[in-house]
């Protein structure tokens, strides 16, 4: 579950600016006295668990937000955004992380919405709109590609492929050297297509693969006139998410060269072997701003970073205020497809679902370069719950274990 850089601000929102905060180690208020409308009870609830799910990782970044048709009910940030740096900048509202793969769902409710308009189809061929320029091109759909049924292998395993990136990502065996990874280069769609082969029995079975939704961007800079008016667009399709009340000032983003990007990105820390402490991705390998590989542009896997509200808002448009997509489109997106069924998945298009002490959730996880993300939505009930970590470990994932902290306090608490 990757993600990577980009050209162009999304503001779903606006962006506030940082401000100085209290220790890392505390939670720190809204900015806005009185603006979080408290639920008593389970802000209280919420509070107490993530102070437990946070215990045993002191400083470590986290962005949590629990909204209710449209409302914030509860938010907390902890810990700190960047740490190898004296003092060390907190987490605060304004705090940017990458989503990771929280961008596949993000990326296939914009495609979505071109097929309700008319620009894609979900079951043409997408050599429409690539020609042969794409493995397999004449044999995959776009359900395909969104329900992960197209039988394309892992790009990032693909020996022309790790040796673009640092030793252990995704496919790339650990002690494989970063050959010619550079950080403050931009990578190129060809790069990564050169490790994408003729898929395996399209349609058959659902396996999860990053691959997919690489080609996916690609069908829509193709179809929709290039990189700058498929980002132009994403920025006024969710800007279409409206706010929430009673905040203001939240964002996300595919642009790693904003201003804005660089005052507010944190930081990810992956933790080193033996205990030797956390590798800084953003430094590790001689970054000068935010590593080219982290968001956007080409990576359709991981093309976004933002806040927690960013995040939340847009899960609250898409299934509680019902304002991006159709309901018929947002009911088949939620459906979990046969062939993710017969897999024991519950992937549907571009989301999948979890259950927690009873509670029905639809959204997607995210995990790359030291970022973490659990973004739900308690559909039946209108509550989305998001969590963000600039931390990660990947048994359990980080945020994975906070947010269920988080969702089994929900569950005996809501109201």
């Amino acid at each position: 579950m990757r993600a990577s850089a980009a050209v162009i601000t999304i503001a779903v929102l606006g962006v506030a600016g940082a401000a100085a905060g209290p220790p890392a180690s505390a939670a720190r208020p809204s900015p806005h006295p009185g603006a979080v409308e408290r639920t008593g009870t389970l802000s209280r609830a919420l509070d107490a668990a993530l102070t437990k799910a946070t215990a045993d990782s002191p400083g470590q970044g986290v962005q949590a937000v629990l909204l209710r048709h449209g409302r914030l009910v509860w938010s907390a940030d902890r810990g700190t955004a960047v740490n190898n740096i004296h003092p060390a900048v907190p987490v605060d509202d304004s705090t940017l992380f990458n989503y990771g793969s929280f961008g596949k769902l993000l990326l296939g409710v914009f495609a979505l919405h071109q097929v309700e308009e008319g620009r894609l189809h979900l079951d043409t061929p997408i050599s429409t709109y690539v020609g042969d320029t794409v493995a397999g091109s004449r044999r995959i759909t776009l359900r395909m590609l969104l329900s992960q049924t197209t039988g394309y292998d892992n790009v990032y395993a693909d020996p022309q492929v790790i040796p673009l990136f640092p030793p252990g990502t995704e496919g790339a065996p650990p002690g494989t050297g970063p050959n010619r990874y550079r950080p403050d280069r931009p990578f190129t769609f060809a790069q990564l297509n050169a490790g994408i082969h003729r898929p395996a029995e399209p349609g058959a079975r659902y396996e999860y693969q990053d691959t997919n939704f690489i080609v996916l961007l690609q069908v829509l800079v193709k179809r929709l006139g290039g990189r700058a008016a498929v980002q132009q667009q994403i920025a006024r399709f969710f800007s279409g998410a409206g706010s929430v009340a009673p905040e203001n000032g939240k964002q996300i983003t595919q642009d790693r060269y904003a201003r804005t990007t660089l005052r507010h990105f944190a930081h990810g820390y992956h933790p080193l072997a033996d205990g030797l402490g956390l590798q800084d991705y953003n430094t590790a390998y001689g970054a000068t701003g935010v590593p080219t590989d982290a968001f956007g542009f080409p990576f359709g896997d991981g093309s976004f970073a933002g806040t927690a509200l960013g995040a939340a808002q847009v899960l609250d448009a898409l299934f509680t205020r019902g304002k991006l997509l159709e309901r018929a489109t947002v009911d088949e997106m939620t459906q979990p497809t046969k062939q993710a069924r017969a897999a024991g998945s519950t992937y549907g298009l571009a989301t999948e679902r979890t259950v927690v002490d009873g509670v029905t959730w639809q959204g997607h996880p995210g995990t790359f370069g030291g970022f973490t993300s659990s973004s739900y939505t308690d559909i039946g009930h209108g509550a989305t719950l998001v969590v963000l970590t600039n931390r990660d470990d990947p048994s359990p994932t980080v945020s994975d274990r906070i947010w269920t902290s988080l969702a089994k306090a929900y569950a005996s608490n809501r109201q």
